[in-house]
């Protein structure tokens, strides 16, 4: 009989958790976050800008140089827990929330107003960790370890009958591998659960009322951050942010042409949009988030689908000026 061979892996071999560092590269020993449930890491890249070079009087490439380091990811979750914001907004302002001070609820709140929350002029970095137990031995297994990594861009999507996803889009310019294998440190929120279309609710920037009839929600937060580096050095040495873009897309049916107009009139709407997402409990059982965005104003409707026997429905697209969030949970503060 001849020996059982090596497998090969799936992803239930291989982790993936973040915490946010201290200070720039500083890293964290031990990683306490995971992003969500369902998570899919894509588009994991590391390059060195390999640069071939040639030579006269040869078709050959001569030798290679190497530029700065650069890696990439592209990880998508089901939203159960609003400590991504830390990666658009800065530390939050945590506090107890039960009104008897027994720690039983906290909220958290972010803001984009730097007069409000002076963290928001700086980004906050993550350090990453990536487990690969994938060989026949524990020889084989090996953790990517990114430092240094922030967060460019960020998409929130939700629809009728679907969990709501968010898309995180992470870069970084310094990372190690260990070929020591290190079982996971990422723990779940306590009462955790994975949000839904379902009690999600918005509420209308055209009237200050609840938005009925939504069919779906697209919302994208980028601080378009670039990292920082220098001379004598491929690694990043820090990084900062741009302009703070707050923009996304209401898929509604058609009942009046109150959208249209606000496209027409080219101005800003005279409400907050406030999108509110939650378990559906109440009292001390509620976990949620509450995401106010002010100077909201529309520049796209367009109607797809018109055909026999189709919803009729409109998308328009607007960007927000500022934005408020407070979440609500069982944690006391950001891990």
């Amino acid at each position: 009989m001849s020996a059982p061979g090596t497998f090969v892996k799936s992803a239930s071999s291989v982790y993936l958790e973040y915490g946010y560092e201290s200070t720039f590269g500083g890293g964290v020993s031990s990683p306490p976050m995971l992003f969500g449930k369902e998570v899919k890491a894509s588009s994991l890249e590391f390059k060195n800008n390999q640069m071939p070079l040639g030579q006269l009087y040869t078709p050959e490439i001569e030798s290679f140089a190497y530029g700065r380091n650069e890696g990439k990811l592209s990880v998508e979750y089901v939203l159960s827990n609003p400590w991504f914001l830390q990666s658009i907004f800065g530390v939050a302002t945590s506090a107890d929330a039960d009104g008897g001070g027994s720690g039983t609820v906290y909220t958290h709140t972010w803001s984009s107003n730097p007069s409000t929350d002076s963290e928001i002029r700086d980004l906050s970095s993550m350090a990453l960790r990536i487990g690969f137990n994938v060989g026949s031995g524990s020889s084989d297994d090996f953790v990517r370890k990114p430092i240094g990594a922030v967060c460019n861009a960020m998409t929130m999507r939700m629809a009728i009958n679907e969990t709501i996803k968010i898309t995180q889009e992470i870069l970084w310019g310094n990372e190690s591998t260990s070929e020591t294998f290190a079982t996971p440190t990422g723990a779940i929120l306590a009462g955790e659960a994975p949000y839904t279309f379902v009690h999600a609710v918005i509420t209308s920037p055209l009237t200050g009322s609840t938005l009925a009839t939504v069919q779906s929600f697209d919302l994208n937060l980028n601080t378009n951050a670039e990292l920082l580096y220098e001379l004598g050095g491929a690694t990043s040495k820090d990084a900062w942010r741009k302009l703070l873009e707050m923009t996304g897309k209401v898929g509604i049916t058609v009942k009046d042409s109150d959208f249209l107009n606000e496209v027409y009139s080219r101005s800003e709407t005279s409400n907050n949009l406030v999108v509110t997402i939650s378990n559906g409990a109440s009292g001390n059982a509620l976990r949620n988030i509450v995401m106010t965005f002010s100077g909201v104003s529309f520049s796209v409707h367009n109607n797809t689908g018109i055909a026999p026997g189709e919803l009729v429905l409109q998308n328009v697209d607007f960007q927000a000026r500022s934005a408020s969030i407070v979440a609500k949970n069982q944690a006391s503060a950001v891990p």
